[in-house]
């Protein structure tokens, strides 16, 4: 997805994602302790859908709420997009019981997109201990529950009048009942999967509670696509292949971390940068292509006059501006115009956390520096692309980058 940071991210049931950003076709509606609320594209396209198909069924709606004998003063495609809407409210509510739980145990969400089969919290960081994990998962069918609960006091306490009313309150507390009783199925990445591997992990480890989990995830997965064929049903085929796929993204990611534990992100740099790869802000653009040229790359490091880092140039940046214009527009002046992409990180940073850093400031590049000293020498330069493919090779090789290549990245 070019160079868009990848993002952890919380899936469960119906409320489901792929493993990348989704904040490309959405907007943000609203925040919530300034975590933005997006709408996707999608969303916008399937809640008319799920509104007709809702009248087009309202005498079997009315008829499971015990009210088909009783005047409604709403026409049934109002309440069609009225219930749509809550359905989506209630998941929206959902995922900020995960959102507030995690952050409450260290984790950090970066948004909360609702879309197509539901919503994802997009986590750049995630509480790593399996009770904080367990408690997180629990939090959004606990809420959900809970909301069902109280719709369901509502409705008795207003006795028999307000019928519109009571209708409302009937599918708001059968919803949020679906939803959360739904999310708490052992099948992972849905929150009841989270919480076994969070149980497993006690015992097992966290990676070999994680295969477990996604094994289960994926049985219940194929079981789902085979009602969903069997009955026609094209909705519950879309969930069955998110969550098959989700928990395979999952399984990736944790092996990535697996991968990854212990090493600086010193360490990577010399696997994927044999030399800083670094241009003077006094040079022009002309002089950055020339540069790119010569080590065969479409980035480079501007530095300042001490040496320090002032921003990531891409080839890309170069190709907008007229070819008679690049070798009298100064790299100085240019990278102004530039939005942030990189953050700097020193050379014995854990690659974890530069990783968290990166994707919570949404910058595709991480600058390594040697801090030593008071100094803040460009060592090298990472994409977090390139990380993950580091990483994805580690974790299938089964082993950690060797320690002759960590040593050869300590800064001299």
């Amino acid at each position: 997805m070019g160079s868009a940071p990848r993002v952890i991210e919380i899936r469960k049931g119906i409320t489901m994602a792929t493993s990348t950003s989704r904040s490309t076709g959405s907007f943000t509606a609203f925040r919530v302790r300034g975590i933005p609320v997006r709408l996707h594209w999608t969303l916008l396209l399937f809640i008319p859908y799920l509104a007709f198909l809702l009248s087009a069924q309202f005498s079997t709606l009315e008829r499971l709420a015990g009210m088909q004998h009783v005047r409604l003063h709403l026409p049934p495609l109002v309440w069609g997009a009225l219930l749509a809407l809550g359905l989506f409210a209630s998941i929206a509510i959902h995922e900020l019981a995960h959102t507030f739980v995690a952050t409450r145990y260290g984790g950090k969400v970066r948004a909360i997109t609702l879309m197509l089969l539901g919503g994802v919290s997009e986590a750049v960081r995630m509480p790593r201990r399996p009770l904080y994990e367990g408690v997180m998962a629990l939090a959004g069918p606990a809420t959900s529950i809970g909301l069902g609960l109280v719709f369901v006091l509502l409705d008795v306490a207003i006795g028999h009048t307000a019928d519109d009313v009571k209708l409302g309150l009937f599918y708001l507390a059968w919803m949020n009942f679906t939803l959360g009783l739904f999310n708490l199925i052992p099948a992972f990445p849905m929150d009841g999967g989270r919480i076994l591997r969070a149980a497993l992990a006690g015992v097992l480890g966290r990676e070999r509670a994680t295969v477990i989990a996604v094994a289960i995830g994926r049985a219940f997965a194929i079981l789902i696509g085979v009602l969903g064929l069997w009955s026609g049903n094209w909705l519950v085929i879309l969930v069955a292949a998110f969550v098959f796929v989700g928990a395979g993204a999952e399984l990736a990611a944790e092996r990535i971390h697996g991968a990854l534990a212990g090493l600086r992100i010193g360490d990577l740099v010399p696997a994927l940068r044999r030399a800083p790869v670094t241009i003077d802000v006094d040079a022009t653009l002309a002089d950055a292509l020339a540069r790119m040229h010569e080590l065969d790359r479409l980035d480079l490091v501007a530095i300042d006059r001490e040496g320090a880092p002032v921003s990531v140039i891409e080839a890309r940046d170069i190709a907008f501006v007229p070819v008679e214009a690049r070798a009298a527009v100064p790299i100085e002046d240019y990278v102004r115009t530039l939005p942030p992409r990189h953050v700097i990180i020193p050379w014995h940073a854990n690659v974890g956390d530069a990783l968290e850093q990166a994707i919570e400031a949404g910058a595709p590049h991480i600058v390594v520096i040697d801090d030593r000293r008071g100094t803040n020498r460009v060592v090298g330069s990472i994409s977090i692309a390139e990380i993950e493919a580091a990483a994805h090779l580690q974790a299938i090789e089964g082993a950690r980058i060797p320690p002759p290549v960590a040593r050869a990245a300590r800064p001299t």
